[in-house]
């Protein structure tokens, strides 16, 4: 349990919470809009660069199908943090993401039993719960490492 003092401040937060805030008719009508509008720009960036993202309807995530993104996959490679050898797909390219595109993706299979690992190799979760920055920033990387017509 809490202290009464905190149980208190927490009371009268909730009850603050009920009231309108920012032009909404309530703190969680606002904190609502703003999860859906940081969703969305992570939403379009993944699109624009050949993912397909599962638009969620509640949860910080969102599931990308990766299929059409080509990259280097090494099924070699061992970290003692994956869950089975070979590595699977989606680790490997969780972790090429996060050294050649500077985003990190975070590998489904983490949370698969080892004989359904399989069935997330073409999947990679994305946090939208960030700060507007970071989200434009990933949605920058993203686009310059994907769309470098150089490459």
């Amino acid at each position: 349990s809490a202290p009464t003092p905190n149980q208190d401040a927490i009371a009268q937060c909730l009850k603050r919470a009920k009231e309108p805030f920012r032009d909404h008719p309530t703190y969680y009508a606002w904190l609502a809009e703003e999860y859906k509008r940081k969703r969305g720009i992570l939403m379009s960036a993944l699109e624009a660069v050949g993912m397909n993202p599962i638009n969620p309807p509640g949860s910080f995530f969102i599931m990308a199908d990766t299929s059409g993104i080509d990259f280097p996959y090494d099924a070699t490679e061992v970290t003692t943090a994956m869950p089975a050898t070979p590595m699977p797909r989606d680790w490997s390219m969780s972790r090429w993401m996060t050294k050649e595109v500077g985003v990190t993706a975070i590998p489904p299979s983490a949370f698969y039993c080892e004989a359904n690992i399989h069935l997330a190799k073409d999947l990679l979760r994305f946090a939208f719960c960030k700060g507007d920055d970071t989200l434009l920033e990933a949605e920058k990387r993203l686009k310059d490492y994907f769309l470098d017509s150089s490459r």
